[in-house]
């Protein structure tokens, strides 16, 4: 006979059976999906990796308009701010402010473009030195067969046996194939810079509607984060965005002042040397500086070519020692230092969170590895907090 024990007792088997079956199902699963993951790591990674760069490359024009509209933010409102305060006015002060702030970087691009050119066209103009300096290379070039001739002509009758000519002609050979190859690369630069130019040109228009409806966006952000989260959980957020706004202005900031640092010594150790636009060239070598690696090589270039047309054309090789010295001293000493105090951070995590940065993410990883940096150590010291304030709550 069935009494309403064994039906119980049944029930209770049944499901002890059925979380066996649910736990042995999910287990294989996991061993399945580790197993995959595994020995089909790379396609994977390479896989992910795809995707996420078809997704930049749709949303990249999105991301580089909130990157502009969240640097030009605060000029806008500092502008807005002296127009209402200041200047009383009443008609419009937000898209006015927004239009003078665009105005501002549009004649500060300019006039570095403007600068640049007089730097070179002028230089060119005011004494036909180019002309020089490509018939000094073409008398060099006459004179190779002749100089090295001579050079084995001593040598053999030395009674050695050395062909400098051949050797020379081998490097030679290996330098064209070396550019050969760097001048694919170039192509592929230009292109890449064509489409960065593109993106840019698109996000220029979408930061200017961020700023402009800059209300709007934040109402949305409100009223949608609003849905889904708790007021405490809510209020939470909103500070740590706001901390994390704090660390990457403090970042820009000292980006500036290391720039503007390295574009005063740079201005200072060219006018010693007697370079022609000492001034412009550092103020180049500062701004160019804020991009790692690439950064010293562009300005380094303004260098070059002005070094070149002058009337000693050696000036050129001390311009670029000159600048390279100043980047050794901001990479080691000026840029640990300032970049560091102004986000709160030892001049020793800095320096490895560069390091660390470079080495995952090239030149992108470099240039954002400090204020990551600054927003781990931010979440750390949150926690560190918290378990200082529950241990606090146990000992009372």
């Amino acid at each position: 006979m069935i009494t309403e024990e064994n039906i119980n007792l049944k029930d209770k088997l049944d499901k002890k059976y059925l979380e066996c079956v649910l736990y042995v199902v999910l287990g294989a699963t996991l061993i399945f999906i580790s197993y995959n993951v595994v020995f089909n790591f790379k396609v994977l990674f390479t896989t992910t990796i795809g995707i996420i760069n078809a997704i930049a490359s749709i949303i990249s024009p999105l991301i580089v308009g909130c990157i502009i509209a969240y640097l030009l933010y605060p000029l806008s409102k500092i502008i807005n701010t002296f127009l209402v305060k200041s200047l009383k006015l009443k008609y419009k002060p937000h898209l006015i402010s927004i239009l003078l702030t665009y105005l501002v970087v549009i004649l500060l691009i300019v006039i570095l473009i403007y600068s640049m050119y007089a730097m070179i066209g002028g230089q060119i103009s005011s004494n036909q030195t180019l002309s020089v300096m490509f018939a000094t290379i073409t008398d060099y070039i006459k004179r190779y067969n002749e100089f090295f001739d001579y050079i084995n002509r001593k040598i053999t009758q030395s009674g050695l046996s050395l062909d400098l000519k051949g050797y020379l002609s081998q490097a030679i050979t290996q330098v064209y194939s070396y550019l050969s190859v760097s001048i694919n690369s170039i192509i592929m630069l230009f292109a890449g810079i064509g489409n960065i130019l593109v993106n840019s040109f698109i996000g220029l228009f979408i930061s200017f509607y961020l700023l402009k409806d800059h209300d709007f966006f934040k109402k949305l952000y409100i009223n949608s984060v609003g849905l889904i989260m708790r007021e405490r959980r809510f209020n939470s957020l909103n500070k740590t965005l706001f901390e994390i706004n704090d660390i990457i202005s403090s970042f820009i900031r000292g980006q500036l002042l290391d720039g503007l640092i390295v574009g005063l010594i740079s201005s200072i150790g060219l006018s010693v040397i007697g370079l022609d636009f000492a001034f412009l060239i550092g103020l180049t070598a500062g701004i160019a500086n804020i991009i790692p690696y690439v950064g010293p090589l562009i300005g380094c270039i303004p260098a070059i070519i002005i070094g070149l047309l002058s009337p000693n054309p050696i000036m050129a090789l001390w311009a670029v020692l000159l600048l390279l010295a100043v980047q050794q001293l901001d990479s080691a000493v000026i840029s640990p230092k300032v970049v560091g105090d102004s986000m709160g951070l030892h001049p020793i995590f800095v320096i490895m969170a560069i390091t660390i940065g470079g080495s995952i993410a090239g030149i992108m990883g470099m240039l954002l590895s400090v204020p990551a940096a600054g927003i781990i150590k931010l979440f750390i010291m949150k926690i560190i907090t918290r378990h200082s304030e529950v241990g606090n709550m146990k000992d009372k």
